[in-house]
């Protein structure tokens, strides 16, 4: 009932100035360009709100659409950051990539892209304007690890586990302009756990947030240190 009560209240919000958009563009002609831009915006929002909670309605049913396979986990992370870097440019900032192996793993493809993508933007929304945000890759005897560390304000201690509930939002850190829904986390927790890994949230001593995220050397193969 809760979870309802949430989705409800999102999409209630873009539908509703969807609507004062289209009642503007009725009374005032003029403002017709200004109300459909509007409205176009609002469509946009609702297709990332309704694709986001798809995905999560999928992986809280343990029911994936998309079938495993071996894909590159450095091409991936890649992918990500350089689409990400357009936004970072644009404040000054930059996300940086390292990995000391070349991964292949077996997984889903769309869903841990889902994930990173989640995760690294999330870094984005809330990093100090020219800061950089690292990205990396590493592995030791035990577990192929992927951390996003960045260096905005962090998450009081108490919240390091409730963001991963869905649309739950820490009170205070929205930036104008960032419309976030609270689902971000909650997909990248339940994406990686379905690949048998964990995520865990800490607090930089330095400051920043740092996103660590292990998985079992069993879904890698062919993994290889990175020449030079």
């Amino acid at each position: 009932r809760l979870l309802l009560h949430d989705v409800s209240h999102e999409l209630r919000s873009p539908v509703a100035r969807m609507r004062l958009a289209v009642g503007l563009a009725q009374q005032q002609p003029e403002k017709l360009a200004s109300a459909l831009s509007r409205i176009e915006r609002e469509t946009e929002r609702l297709d990332e709100l309704l694709g986001q909670m798809l995905t999560l309605s999928r992986l809280e049913s343990g029911i994936s659409s998309e079938s495993s396979e071996k894909l590159s986990l450095n091409d991936l992370l890649a992918t990500i950051v350089q689409d990400a870097n357009f936004e970072a440019q644009a404040v000054g900032s930059n996300i940086q990539f390292k990995a000391s192996h070349e991964v292949i793993l077996h997984g889903h493809y769309e869903l841990l892209r889902r994930a990173f993508e989640n995760i690294i933007r999330n870094a984005l929304k809330y990093n100090q304007a020219g800061e950089s945000i690292e990205v990396s890759i590493r592995q030791d005897h035990q577990a192929l690890i992927v951390e996003v560390r960045d260096h905005g304000p962090g998450l009081p201690d108490t919240e390091t586990q409730s963001v991963f509930q869905p649309f739950y939002r820490v009170q205070g850190t929205d930036k104008p302009g960032h419309i976030g829904y609270g689902l971000g986390l909650a997909i990248a927790k339940r994406a990686i756990e379905h690949h048998q890994g964990n995520i865990v949230l800490s607090n930089c001593e330095d400051g920043g947030l740092c996103v660590r995220c292990s998985f079992p050397l069993s879904i890698t193969s062919n993994s290889s240190p990175i020449a030079g």
